[in-house]
């Protein structure tokens, strides 16, 4: 039988799925209200409606906390990227441009909706957690095209690692300072122009 639990009881949530649902939902929310830094376990079991030490059965540490929300949320991002990118098979780098157009657009949609975690400040300590974590989801996406890429293309100009972490960051970067879309897209499209020797 379900029942409510009060901001100090110390019961366990019948569902465990359920709760650990419940509990990154209210994390991402009191990290898009208050910041990463801005928020303490006491704020997420409150706004959860569990107590402190029920939280505690499900994450040990408020890091673990925060990377646990941070990966839910950048699953649901990529799961959307893929869904809405599927058209770029047989061009890696026109991919590369739209992921990072996605993720900028993505990003403004959340902060509009006050759902964004990353529209208050973020520290240095905090960006290694969403570039680690998103790594192996830029890997899923983009192992297979790159590979398809470098055979077509007779050369492997980088790393696939140093791909991702430079999208990583470019799309990052326009999440936290915005630009529009045209500017992303010249921008994104120098290096095109570097990788080829035709800039100036």
């Amino acid at each position: 039988m379900n029942r409510q639990l009060r901001w100090g009881d110390a019961s366990r949530i019948d569902c465990p799925e359920q709760g650990r649902a419940l509990i990154l939902r209210s994390t991402l929310d009191c990290m898009a209200e208050m910041g990463i830094e801005g928020f303490t376990v006491d704020d997420v079991a409150k706004r959860a409606n569990i107590s402190r030490r029920t939280l505690y059965r499900y994450y040990g540490t408020r890091n673990e906390l925060i990377q646990a929300a941070i990966g839910v949320e950048n699953g649901v991002f990529f799961e959307e990227m893929q869904r809405s990118l599927s058209g770029y098979e047989g061009d890696f780098e026109g991919y590369l441009e739209e992921c990072v157009c996605f993720a900028v657009k993505y990003r403004q949609r959340l902060a509009g909706l006050r759902q964004d975690y990353l529209a208050r400040s973020v520290t240095a300590e905090v960006f290694p957690y969403i570039l680690e974590n998103i790594k192996p989801m830029w890997h899923k996406v983009l192992a297979e095209r790159y590979r398809d890429y470098a055979e077509k293309s007779g050369t492997a100009p980088a790393s696939l690692d140093d791909i991702i972490a430079l999208a990583s960051r470019i799309g990052l970067a326009y999440s936290l300072v915005p630009a529009d879309e045209g500017a992303i897209r010249r921008q994104m499209r120098i290096l095109r122009g570097v990788r080829h020797g035709t800039t100036a």
